[in-house]
């Protein structure tokens, strides 16, 4: 919901946003401002069949756990270290290296000013977990350690790139035309490396990225969904019984909305059916606006959105309706985000470390987010830290800071 509003303030039509935090990493989709929804979802292996968030799973976390199976394959979790232990290098008894100990040993966080400066991290014990990891794949030398979690990234990375592709492609849509909004404690950290894999050209990282979810929760609209079996072709006297339908949910809708103390709050109906090809075992989830009012328009909208998904159209067959689906919203008012001040343009890094990137050590600019104006540029490798999360600026990529504080990560033209 953060990163569907965040998106429409910076006039980002299409994002991808990629939550990573201690155990895995999540994926969704919002086109012009809105989620895209499931109709079902399992919590614990139960089904649950509701109109949800479509959030996808795509990998490992920051806690999720480095290993050598028993073939000599160099692997990501599923195991997690978790909170408690958690990684190696939190000095709680784990003793297994973990993706965060990976970003330590490649130099991509700061062993000192983790949480702020609040939180310090043994860089040694995580070194020397990661060198015995190295030399179970014949990693040695003084970079074995490094080498081996550069290893353990491009696994995680290419595994979230996979399930990233087989989820757009499932609804028919292409990574490159979207932009990356990352947000968690890890997201920041890990975006460019996934952006890169991907063929994802811009990432679009929020001021607080630590806390984006709970800014979400309060600004998101009061929401609910109300549905009605309609199965029956589409023609004329269907569409009609469809437009009454529409009007008996929309009715049960605002009295809800009433019921719920917010009678003055602004709303908006969202209209939509299942529908189908005669004879196909599956149904699609079909928008229909204002204009969808006879069988011809609403036969259209599916037809439009099967060609988007499948690339053909099927204009000889029946439609038929399954569910009539409307949504009432009530508009929750905007969470203003306060301006930064104007940047001198290309700011000043607070200092430089070495970042382990391509089997070799570069050295990278270290920039405080915080002190960041906006309209400042800055050009890759580089680090800009904050206190709940940390982003790693590629060679081959620029950041710019815009009037809000996001960060615009951008690949140059090749």
């Amino acid at each position: 919901m953060a990163a569907a509003r965040l998106a429409q303030a910076a006039d980002v039509k299409s994002i991808i946003t990629f939550d990573m935090g201690g155990t895995s990493s999540d994926i969704a989709v919002a086109q012009a401002g809105s989620a895209e929804l499931a109709t079902r979802t399992d919590i614990g292996g139960l089904p649950l069949v509701l109109p949800v968030v479509d959030v996808s799973a795509i990998g490992a976390g920051g806690g999720s756990i480095v290993w050598v199976d028993a073939h000599g394959l160099l692997k990501v979790g599923p195991q997690s270290a978790g909170a408690m232990p958690g990684p190696v290098s939190y000095g709680r008894g784990g003793k297994q290296p973990a993706v965060t100990d990976c970003y330590l040993a490649l130099g991509y966080i700061d062993p000192a000013g983790f949480l702020g400066g609040r939180m310090k991290l043994d860089i040694d014990a995580a070194r020397a977990a990661l060198a015995d990891v190295g030399r179970h794949i014949g990693l040695t030398g003084d970079d074995g350690a490094a080498l081996a979690a550069e290893g353990a990234l491009a696994v995680t990375t290419a595994g979230m790139a996979t399930e990233l592709y087989k989820t757009l492609a499932s609804r028919g849509l292409d990574p490159a035309s979207f932009a990356l909004v990352p947000f968690g404690g890890a997201g920041p950290t890990h975006a460019n490396l996934l952006a890169e894999e991907a063929g994802i050209g811009r990432v679009v990282i929020p001021p607080a990225a630590g806390t984006f979810c709970a800014l979400g929760a309060a600004a998101a609209d009061l929401r609910r969904d109300f549905v009605r079996s309609l199965r029956r072709a589409v023609d004329e006297t269907s569409a009609a019984l469809m437009l009454e339908v529409m009007k008996e949910l929309e009715d049960e809708g605002s009295a809800w909305l009433d019921r719920e103390g917010n009678a003055d709050q602004t709303r908006r109906f969202e209209r939509g059916a299942d529908m189908r090809y005669a004879g196909q075992a599956y149904e699609l989830r079909v928008k229909l606006d204002e204009n969808a009012r006879d069988a011809a328009s609403i036969c259209e909208a599916f037809h439009l959105e099967h060609e988007r998904i499948y690339g053909f159209r099927d204009t000889e067959t029946e439609v038929e309706l399954g569910t009539v689906r409307l949504a009432v919203v009530g508009v929750t008012e905007n969470i203003t985000q306060p301006e930064i001040a104007a940047g001198t343009g290309a700011p000043s890094p607070k200092g430089e470390r070495p970042l382990f990137r391509g089997g070799k050590w570069v050295s990278a600019g270290v920039y405080d987010r915080s002190a960041l104006g906006a309209g400042d540029r800055i050009t890759g490798p580089a680090i800009i830290e904050q206190d709940d999360t940390t982003t790693v600026l590629l060679s081959g990529w620029s950041a710019r800071a815009d009037a809000l504080g996001n960060l615009h990560l951008e690949r140059h033209a090749q």
